[in-house]
């Protein structure tokens, strides 16, 4: 019999949490878009809780756990050059966060995430009977239909990107054995000689609801800073 394989921590909780949240969240973006405009408040709040965890995520990126910090991200494009020469080479090094191409797709979606819920902010239909943005009526006429234009046109580049990232995610573990999917669930991976660390610190659970409570305030404040109301 084989000895059962040594596990170790790779992911905490508020970090798995976080990319099942927001996955969800994208899935209902696109639900309540196509089959919601009885309920329109259904996309706001969804456009309002995926900003949230947007402005949390960065701010995680800071004092949340190693795997997850912007620190620990390989994001020079000679390392993302030399992984893709290492991989060309069969070499096949291992990352137990990011590694630098899955380093810059996180960065990637992160960008594009923010920029479809900032552009719903100013979006509105063209009556703006069925849906409109909090901050629609503080810009033009041709400013909301500029914003609703290109809202409309970026979840194809989002679901690009999250197409691109699950393929990879189940490419790795079909032929490498990297133990990603598991990962994603359980926090944990196997034992290896991975390049940026070989056991993950967790982050603070106070520091992780700190950062939410953050990110609240600075969406909601920044509606109203900026001349919305995000509670109508």
């Amino acid at each position: 019999m084989t000895a059962p394989q040594h596990m170790v921590a790779a992911w905490d909780l508020p970090t798995r949490l976080f990319k099942w949240l927001l996955t969800l969240l994208v899935l209902l973006a696109w639900v309540s878009n196509k089959y919601g405009s009885a309920i329109p408040h259904w996309h706001i709040w969804n456009g309002y809780a995926i900003l949230m965890l947007i402005v949390f995520r960065v701010l995680w990126g800071f004092v949340g756990g190693s795997t997850a910090r912007f620190s620990a991200f390989s994001i020079k494009p000679s390392a993302a050059l030399a992984y893709l020469r290492a991989q060309w080479r069969g070499m096949k090094p291992h990352y137990l966060g990011h590694n630098p191409l899955a380093a810059w797709m996180v960065l990637a979606l992160l960008a594009a995430l923010a920029a479809q819920a900032g552009l719903g902010l100013y979006s509105g239909d063209e009556d703006r009977i069925v849906i409109e943005g909090p901050l629609a009526k503080t810009v033009s006429d041709q400013a909301v239909a500029f914003a609703a234009h290109w809202h409309r046109l970026g979840f194809k580049l989002i679901l690009t990107l999250v197409t691109i990232h699950i393929a990879a995610a189940l490419a790795y573990d079909l032929l490498g054995k990297y133990g990603l999917i598991g990962a994603m669930v359980t926090g944990r991976k196997p034992a290896d000689a991975y390049q940026d660390m070989q056991e993950a610190a967790a982050g603070s659970a106070a520091h992780a609801m700190l950062c939410l409570l953050a990110a609240c305030a600075i969406v909601f404040g920044g509606i109203y800073l900026l001349g919305g109301n995000p509670l109508q």
